[in-house]
């Protein structure tokens, strides 16, 4: 009997952690709901014995656990209480997940466990992107309008910020290459070159359809380590030749079509031009006056901050002493610039140290392509406060206990991938 309850709560905590990660692209309630159900499994399994309640002591969990709890701290010197609470429940995530990996049973945290965690996000991306391009294609017919303007840019990402897609995509990328395919479901090395190049083509394409500036470089540094690593590491040469020229020919296509390079030319216009004051004109130049007032903000509360939900308030106060009107409220466009504002330099120093203890631990065990998931992610909190929405924040929890997770495991074991 105790066998049987054993096996029912492995099947059913490995599909909640399936679904956890099936859910970073599905709508807030999902994630919540995900969330919930892989909780109430192990309390579950705790109470019935099923499994012995075992804290598996991840240093590196205490940090996200710190930096929501400085957030937590930020709440009672914020005069927004209102958005202060909504920020604590956006990065809810980053609290749960790490404290769920602590206790979950070793079990689930072999590296064939965490290659099927891999496995669902890739699956979920291409889900994704199919919704994506079917919901353009159906309102191009309906709507008459051209295809083409349906399936780039916003109209492409729906409710989804192109940015955070493209990061989503970028990382799919790396795991789409990674995952030893072959091992986790048995297949013939012929099969699983023509999975991995069909699922690499569609995240490419759609890339080059979400037309993000931000994902132009995050799937740049993608691809120049697929190549590295495919050329130097696999000896694979002709294969990353032929990768190499493909990339060739699509950022070529990417500078020569006007549907598609004309943001990236107004971008280069805008770094280029010296001073305006036409701050609506694009949104480089709202950037760049966005980060010269979230720099005023810091130097006014430089140590702890504005508080947790003032910065929202803090930046429109500056937009109208300066009589600069956007279109909706435009928050600082880059998480460690927003971190700093909310939290000042005690909150940045963790956020920094987020991205610097996973780092040190991935170049001592030499698992590259980890190290390259976090370029991903440090470029793109570059260009987006990811933080500040749900799925931007949903997405960094998960990859970082994942990534975590891999990384404890290697230091008791050799891994098997010579990466």
């Amino acid at each position: 009997m105790k066998d049987k309850t054993r096996i029912l709560f492995d099947k059913s905590i490995l599909l909640s952690i399936l679904f956890v990660c099936l859910s970073i692209y599905l709508p807030p309630f999902f994630k919540s709901l995900s969330l919930t159900i892989f909780a109430l499994l192990l309390i579950v399994s705790f109470v019935s014995k099923a499994y012995l309640p075992k804290l598996n002591l991840n240093k590196a969990f205490l940090l996200p656990i710190l930096f929501y709890a400085l957030h937590v701290v930020g709440v009672f010197y914020s005069s927004d209480k209102n958005e202060a609470l909504f920020d604590l429940q956006v990065k809810l995530p980053i609290l749960i997940l790490p404290i769920l990996f602590l206790f979950l049973p070793e079990k689930f945290l072999t590296k064939t466990y965490l290659f099927k965690y891999s496995i669902a996000i890739v699956i979920g991306l291409i889900i994704n992107i199919f919704y994506c391009f079917t919901d353009g294609i159906i309102r191009s017919i309906t709507n008459f309008t051209p295809l083409i303007s349906e399936i780039t840019y916003t109209k492409l990402s729906v409710s989804l910020h192109p940015s955070y897609l493209s990061m989503f995509a970028s990382v799919g990328l790396i795991l789409n290459y990674i995952i030893p395919f072959e091992e986790v479901f048995k297949l013939k090395e012929v099969s699983v070159r023509i999975i991995k190049i069909c699922i690499a083509s569609l995240i490419t394409f759609f890339i080059l359809m979400l037309n993000s500036r931000s994902g132009l470089i995050v799937m740049t540094v993608a691809y120049a380590w697929i190549i590295y690593n495919m050329f130097f590491v696999q000896k694979k040469k002709a294969h990353s030749i032929v990768i190499l020229i493909l990339i060739t020919i699509f950022y070529t296509t990417i500078f020569n079509l006007d549907i598609l390079n004309k943001r990236y030319n107004t971008a280069i216009e805008s770094i280029t031009e010296t001073q305006t004051t036409n701050y609506g004109s694009s949104s480089m130049t709202q950037r760049k006056f966005i980060y010269t007032s979230g720099l005023k903000l810091i130097l006014e509360k430089p140590v702890f901050g504005q508080g947790t939900g003032d910065v929202r308030q803090s930046l429109n106060k500056i937009y109208e002493e300066s009589d600069v009107h956007f279109y909706s409220y435009l928050n600082a466009h880059n998480q460690f610039l927003q971190t700093n504002i909310a939290l000042g330099l005690v909150g940045l120093i963790i956020l920094v140290l987020l991205f610097i203890i996973p780092i040190t631990k991935i170049i001592r065990s030499k698992e590259y392509y980890l190290l390259i998931i976090y370029l991903i992610i440090g470029f793109s909190f570059l260009f987006e406060s990811m933080l500040d929405r749900s799925m931007g924040a949903y997405f960094f929890a998960i990859m970082y206990v994942l990534t975590n997770t891999y990384l404890e495991k290697k230091t008791k074991s050799l891994s098997y991938l010579n990466l």
